[in-house]
């Protein structure tokens, strides 16, 4: 699952959902630079709150395509995905 979260003020909250927990997150705010974070690797900084108790799949529009975080992603510097292990 894929979601999109505009809720957060002043910045965008993306965040690529493996099962319950966050594979991926961006986070981008007006005038700083953009911070992509990849369980894992930066999970001390990363949401931690599984997807049931976000409310994010009962909120509409929230949830986005692959294709499309994906896009975000690469273009902001990601690396492209890799197969993810928990």
């Amino acid at each position: 699952l894929i979601t999109d979260s505009r809720a957060v003020q002043n910045g965008l909250w993306y965040a690529h959902f493996n099962g319950q927990w966050i594979q991926r997150q961006i986070e981008m705010h007006p005038n700083k630079t953009p911070v992509l974070l990849v369980a894992g690797r930066d999970d001390l900084h990363m949401c931690e709150i599984p997807l049931d108790q976000t409310g994010l799949t009962r909120k509409k529009g929230a949830e986005i395509l692959e294709t499309e975080f994906e896009t975000v992603w690469l273009h902001l510097g990601g690396a492209p995905m890799q197969k993810w292990r928990p």
